[in-house]
């Protein structure tokens, strides 16, 4: 099975346990939990595992210990026992592969004979020194192709979790898309040093030629793409990045069975000290301006570029992220025509000094971020998503805390084909139970209008601060792709975007509200809450609105 396959079959397989759990099927545990012991004696520490990796008979599967002071060590999971080095000190990896468990780790690998092995289905794991316990590791359910690590829990493989970085006073430019499809290339056209660019999907033409021309002018220039998109890679992404390729551009593509993300679907550009945040993907339905309402912004700041060319250069850095070259013949292609329509500058591009800039990132930081957002929350709280997951998701649930406490939430939804009837049919299984309820919280669909194709933009606005990025929020953006957004608190920028917003909310007022016409002011007691659907055929369709970006 080809690494491309394998990893296609193990979405497949994500998304059919979580449908089997929706639908009421039997209980089934994808996570791990884990405990350690330790004693005072710190010379000795548990500090990785690695029992699932996607390899014949788990071949490179490995626990690292770190040791400080020589003496006599030994790790055991109770059925076999590996001697560690006497004389050394530093990161040991038992292992019955040491050949293949390099490839994963930089710890010395130490032979483990006999029958010490880690079990997928858990392991008890007692380093000791001197025959004396001084470390104990539980885990149940080792997830696949994670690492566990002492200090983060289980993580992928390769990926080492990031703390949010934050810019103070620093000059901004709020823009929307269809509106303006000169903004975010503009921004990455005058680069002299360095250009990264992170897409989910890339075949702007006018990008790609940003990008040759600057690597022609002697720039750093490098992108990153996913490799495996919903639907297929398109010929013409394929043919973007063929010829970004043949002009010198280095071109990375996230691929492989043990790519770290479920997708890379951040949407970004790092030029000199400017960085790029879109919620739009580089292509005519997104910064072409063809069809998708979707939200930008750039930002002038050394510290937010440097942090953005910092997570592109953990990203491509590793093995799930070859050259484009290496991996072209195994990646196919599907045919699919570009966005082709036109829309009216409603909303100019507005510059201003932002009083603080956040850099969020999923999986590392974004939810539980954007959850604190939310909870601090005192007067108005707008959100605009294509879908919800649930209405068990974190951040909904967010949202009806602000509602119950008396902020006003507004919640837009996209109105596009795949995606209105679900919507619909969510708002509508609560609505029942929530009338009463004299919450301010209310949700609109967007339906066809002049303003723009379909809604793709992911934003809030929380009072002063107003978030643009790439999140969904449902567990699979937050939990298992590479995403990135920025959360800027200004008055002047929250003011921008809310205005976008409201007036996207009122040109659906004849015809957008939850499949009835209502006038566009509403009781504030309305409440109306999306909920989560246990259809196979609703959560396919969500996941095809999540990533297909059609």
């Amino acid at each position: 099975m080809s690494p491309r396959t394998w990893r296609s079959a193990r979405r497949l397989l994500w998304l059919l346990l979580i449908c089997g759990l929706l639908l009421g099927g039997p209980a089934a545990t994808a996570a791990a939990s884990d405990a350690s012991d330790h004693s005072p004696d710190t010379a000795g520490r548990i500090v990785e595992l690695y029992p699932n990796p996607t390899t014949d008979g788990n071949r490179g599967e490995y626990a690292t210990v770190r040791l400080s002071e020589p003496g006599d060590w030994t790790l055991t999971d109770g059925e076999g026992t590996v001697r560690l080095p006497s004389d050394k000190t530093g990161r040991f990896a038992a292992t019955w592969a040491p050949d293949q468990t390099t490839e994963y780790t930089d710890a010395t690998p130490v032979a483990a004979g006999g029958s010490f092995r880690l079990a997928v289905s858990g392991e008890t794991l007692r380093l000791k020194r001197d025959d004396r316990v001084v470390d104990t590791v539980r885990y149940t359910d080792a997830p696949e192709s994670e690492q566990w690590r002492a200090d983060a829990g289980w993580q992928p493989l390769g990926f080492t979790r990031r703390a949010p970085v934050t810019a103070r006073n620093v000059s901004v430019t709020s823009f929307v898309l269809p509106d303006d499809p000169a903004a975010p290339v503009d921004a990455i056209s005058d680069a002299d040093e360095r250009l990264y660019l992170a897409a989910y999907t890339l075949t702007d033409e006018r990008v790609i030629d940003a990008l040759l021309a600057a690597d022609q002018r002697g720039v750093d220039t490098a992108v990153l793409v996913e490799g495996d998109p919903v639907g297929g890679m398109t010929t013409r992404q394929a043919a973007a990045l063929d010829r970004l390729a043949a002009g010198g551009v280095a071109v990375n593509v996230m691929t492989g069975a043990a790519a770290r993300f479920r997708f890379h679907h951040a949407k970004y550009a790092v030029a000199d000290d400017r960085a790029v945040v879109l919620t739009e993907n580089w292509k005519p339905a997104g910064t072409g301006g063809a069809s998708s309402r979707g939200w930008g912004v750039t930002v002038d700041s050394e510290r937010v570029a440097d942090e953005l060319a910092a997570i592109f250069d953990h990203d491509t850095t590793w093995k799930d992220t070859p050259r484009w070259t290496a991996v072209r013949s195994e990646i196919e292609t599907v045919e699919a025509d570009p966005s082709t329509g036109s829309y009216p500058q409603r909303h100019p591009p507005q510059p201003t000094t932002a009083d603080a800039v956040r850099v969020l990132a999923a999986p590392d930081n974004a939810e539980s971020e954007l959850v604190e957002l939310i909870d601090r929350t005192d007067d108005r709280l707008l959100v605009v998503q294509p879908s919800i997951g649930s209405a068990d998701y974190a951040l909904l649930r967010a949202a009806m805390r602000a509602a119950e406490r008396g902020v006003t939430v507004q919640i837009l939804l996209g109105g596009n084909w795949y995606n209105e009837d679900e919507n619909e049919q969510l708002a509508d299984q609560l609505r029942t139970n929530a009338a009463d309820s004299e919450m301010p919280l209310s949700v609109r669909i967007a339906p066809d209008n002049r303003r723009f194709g379909k809604i793709h933009a992911k934003g809030i606005v929380a009072d002063d601060t107003a978030v643009v990025g790439s999140l969904n929020w449902n567990n699979n953006s937050a939990e298992n792709n590479r995403e990135l957004a920025v959360a800027i608190t200004d008055p002047g920028v929250a003011d921008y975007y809310r205005n976008v917003f409201m007036g996207d909310w009122q040109a659906g007022s004849k015809t957008g509200w939850l499949g009835g016409a209502l006038p566009s002011s509403l009781p504030a007691g309305l409440l109306v809450v999306a909920v989560g659907v246990s259809s196979v055929t609703v959560l396919i369709a969500h996941r095809r609105l999540e990533f297909a970006e059609r």
